[in-house]
């Protein structure tokens, strides 16, 4: 009809206002200098709200950061970490404010760990990390992590292809970084300096150690099973003898990590209940006391920035044990390593990497972790890690990270190399994945 009053036009998105709002912490407790982001998320989810981040200073609301929403109606705010304390934070959009959470910002002398290290010598700062473990999960978080290859120039190169997204956990072995002392050129300096600023720049660092067999005495001999006599290392052995002055160098390496201030997670004679390392399928009052004489020499050396960590296989065959029989008498956290599938064909069955053995060891240990997880023989990348926080949601006792490891020859593993790991890291605010 001429002359009509034109119809309305529909509102857009952002202006549907928001019902509720929640805030949360990725993560809750950092040292000073750390990153740290609030995450607000509005409901029903929608893009371009204003939202603005406060923060409770000497009883008045200050604006921290203002930013609008993306399509799943949430927005991250980066905070100021640079002075220790606790922050008292909140969100408001329109006429709608969240509930209030806590940032703890610690200078490394605050920090009160749900367990207590086993090492009762632990230096401060590793206090503080296994405190950052339990706030971990206490908050439903579940940090990322990505293995490098120290051995070589490219060792980085995991974390470069990563773009500007970051992991909350570096994994590393002492032997591969060990290895590049012998090179023509600095690279053991270059390497250990990288991870200490990685561990400075907020990532955890865990160590594991794929200690050459002392018999054979080959630098690569770890999976040599022709001598895998355990107990010959509790006594006055060549065998001991070389075992323990391998160790000595790595307690050197991590000694030199505590001088600069890092704690460093170390996982010893992992997957112990596998039989492809010359230290698997041991008698399991052998291997305990094997690892309290590794925990005494360390400590009687000095080192005291190590949360010890046991790293078991998933118990999927015959020929890899119950995990529980060798677990330690006094252990900081508890990792499974899984990979899928076991045996078979890539695509073969559920693409869910085994939790055999999980919930066990669960039961016995104060922290847990997926210490190694991924594909096994993934040849085109397409395996993607979303499953990861799938099968982490459904555990029990949830871990604390997961530790995804590097290309290798049988396959894909690191994250950038598989379908949908950058898109699962997005989802991952600074690298914590939400499990609750």
């Amino acid at each position: 009809m001429s002359g009509a009053t034109p119809a309305l036009a529909r509102p857009q998105t952002a202006a549907v206002r928001a019902a509720s709002v929640a805030v949360r912490l990725a993560p809750p407790l950092v040292m000073t200098g750390e990153p740290a982001s609030l995450v607000a998320t509005t409901a029903p989810a929608a893009a371009g709200r204003t939202v603005t981040v406060q923060r409770l200073l000497d009883g008045t609301w200050t604006t921290v950061a203002t930013a609008t929403t993306a399509a799943d109606g949430q927005v991250t705010a980066a905070l100021d970490t640079s002075i220790a304390g606790s922050q008292t934070l909140r969100a408001v959009t329109g006429a709608v404010t969240s509930g209030t959470t806590m940032l703890t910002v610690s200078d490394g002398t605050t920090c009160l760990p749900r367990t207590a290290p086993v090492d009762p010598e632990a230096t401060p700062a590793t206090v503080c990390l296994a405190a950052r473990l339990d706030r971990w999960r206490k908050a439903g978080l579940m940090g990322v992590g990505q293995q490098l290859n120290m051995s070589n120039d490219q060792f980085s190169s995991p974390l470069t292809a990563l773009g500007d997204r970051r992991v909350s956990v570096v994994g590393f072995d002492l032997m591969e970084l060990d290895k590049s002392k012998h090179y023509d050129f600095p690279f053991f300096d270059q390497g250990f300096a990288s991870l200490v600023s990685l561990a400075q720049s907020g990532a955890v660092l865990t160590a594991s150690w794929h200690a050459p067999n002392p018999h054979t005495g080959a630098t690569d001999s770890y999976g040599d099973r022709s001598w895998h006599s355990l107990g010959a290392l509790l006594r006055d052995t060549p065998e001991a003898a070389t075992f323990w002055a391998a160790y000595d160098e790595q307690l050197a390496v991590l000694a030199d990590f505590q001088a600069a201030g890092v704690p460093v997670i170390f996982r010893p004679l992992h997957e112990a209940n596998g039989d492809w390392f010359w230290w698997g399928r041991p008698k399991a009052a052998t291997y305990k006391k094997l690892w309290a004489a590794m925990q005494q020499r360390a400590w009687a050396s000095g080192v005291h920035n190590l949360l010890w960590s046991y790293g078991f296989a998933a118990d999927t065959r015959k020929g890899i044990s119950d995990p529980t029989t060798l677990m330690p008498g006094a252990v900081d956290v508890a990792g499974i390593d899984s990979y899928y599938p076991a045996t078979g064909a890539h695509r073969g069955g559920s693409s869910a990497p085994p939790m055999s053995g999980y919930a066990a060891v669960a039961k016995l240990a104060p922290r847990m972790a997926f210490t190694e997880v991924g594909p096994a023989a993934d040849s085109d990348g397409s395996w993607s890690p979303a499953v990861i926080s799938t099968v982490a949601k459904a555990q029990k006792r949830r871990p604390a990270w997961s530790m995804l490891w590097v290309d290798d020859g049988s396959g894909l593993k690191q994250i950038a190399s598989l379908s949908g790991g950058l898109s699962w890291l997005d989802t991952c605010t600074n690298g914590f994945c939400r499990l609750s």
